[in-house]
């Protein structure tokens, strides 16, 4: 009765083991991933790609990389439309099947912030954006670009590089008055910038779905700095660009990856001569190998220039690094080792991870979650130009998380 009653306590616990570890028993006929984002709504424009930027990668690995150890990984795309309660039933969905996905990654700030908790509790692994609040305290969440204050300290030091009068360059914030768009505005980010000789010389917030922002701009416009900058997406960069066109207001923006092609294609001539933060090649770049292998596959599934973003290529990254992940990891511990704390390892011993002969280039630790380099691109005639290549970011964590 011992050995029987012992033999039923360790089938239930691995029973459970398995439920709260997406383990499988066996080799499976396929795997999954989850990918969330707000594909409809306010951040459409710019995350919108991430679904066939997925699907094109998933399926040049499944195709020519052999998938997971021969088995075929199907992503599961969810739609959340910039709501984040829709998100998080989505998110519940998810987690309730079995197996559940090991990765159920976010394409959405305020999502990713809310579901941090849940990624311990529910034992997954997330990929989500470079806020501090996605990230920190360390849970089950890696970033899959540098946080954004970091993005926007690679530009501030280019330009102090670069500065040819006596006095500090000067700089105003206008941004989102979200968790995205507040996570440029941290007391870390400013002693950073006081650091190396800049000023920051006002801060002003707008609505997600504000268009007139003049008395935020004649705020700034009356401390006179050399440039503005945001953190913000879509019709958050528009409006600005629109207002200071409205002022007869001549300065450019800087902006993190909000600022990327999918922005800019909606009023080109209005984000001419404009720096942006990236941390990926860049669509212009036409005959980088890392651009030409992604091509060949934009090209073959008919994607149109509005799938031109940034997140058509975070949808490459992050599936190039799931697939080396979970390779290792399969390869190293087999099909019943596949949870997420054998995924975490592999993830923070991961150095200068540089895929697909260097679209990007990624390395976690267990205390820092987010990769730590980004190039500087200045928008010229449509198109983003590199005018540095890949560089460290300043480390912007706040210090109790360091």
């Amino acid at each position: 009765m011992k050995r029987l009653s012992l033999s039923l306590v360790l089938m239930l616990l691995i029973a459970f083991f398995c439920m709260q570890a997406s383990c499988f028993a066996e080799k499976p006929e396929s795997i999954s991933i989850g990918v969330m984002g707000d594909f409809s709504g306010p951040y459409a424009p710019v995350v919108g790609p991430t679904r066939p930027g997925t699907l094109d990668a998933w399926q040049y690995l499944n195709k020519e990389a052999g998938g997971i150890q021969g088995i075929k990984l199907e992503p599961i795309l969810k739609d959340m439309g910039g709501k984040v309660d829709v998100g998080q039933s989505q998110y519940n969905e998810l987690v309730s099947m079995k197996p559940k996905p090991i990765f159920i990654d976010m394409y959405i700030t305020p999502l990713a912030a809310a579901l941090r908790n849940r990624f311990v509790e529910d034992n997954v692994v997330s990929l989500v954006p470079g806020a501090g609040e996605s990230l920190y305290p360390v849970g089950n969440s890696y970033a899959y670009y540098a946080l954004y204050p970091e993005q926007i300290g690679v530009v501030l030091k280019w330009i102090k590089d670069n500065w040819k009068k006596k006095e500090n360059p000067k700089f105003g914030i206008i941004t989102w008055d979200t968790g995205y768009g507040r996570a440029i505005v941290t007391e870390e980010f400013y002693n950073w910038a006081e650091k190396i000789g800049v000023d920051i010389v006002d801060t002003q917030l707008f609505g997600i779905r504000d268009v007139d922002l003049t008395p935020q701009l004649m705020k700034l416009r009356a401390k006179n700095p050399d440039y503005l900058i945001t953190n913000s997406t879509a019709s958050g960069p528009l409006a600005i660009k629109k207002g200071l066109k409205e002022m007869g207001w001549d300065i450019k923006l800087i902006n993190t990856s909000g600022g990327d092609w999918g922005t800019a294609a909606l009023d080109p001539s209005l984000f001419e001569g404009d720096l942006v933060a990236l941390h990926v090649k860049s669509f212009d770049e036409v005959d980088d190998p890392s651009i030409k292998t992604v091509m060949t596959y934009f090209t073959a599934n008919n994607r149109t220039e509005k799938d031109k973003s940034l997140f058509y290529l975070v949808g490459w990254q992050v599936a190039l690094l799931e697939h080396k992940i979970l390779n290792q990891v399969v390869k190293d511990h087999g099909w019943k080792g596949l949870n997420a704390e054998n995924v975490m390892k592999e993830l923070n011993n991961l150095k200068d991870f540089a895929p697909l002969e260097g679209i990007t280039k990624m390395s976690y630790s267990e205390k820092r979650r987010s990769p730590t380099v980004a190039r500087v691109y200045k928008i010229t005639k449509g198109k983003f130009l590199p005018v540095t290549d890949f560089v460290e970011t300043p480390d912007l964590r706040p210090a109790k998380f360091k």
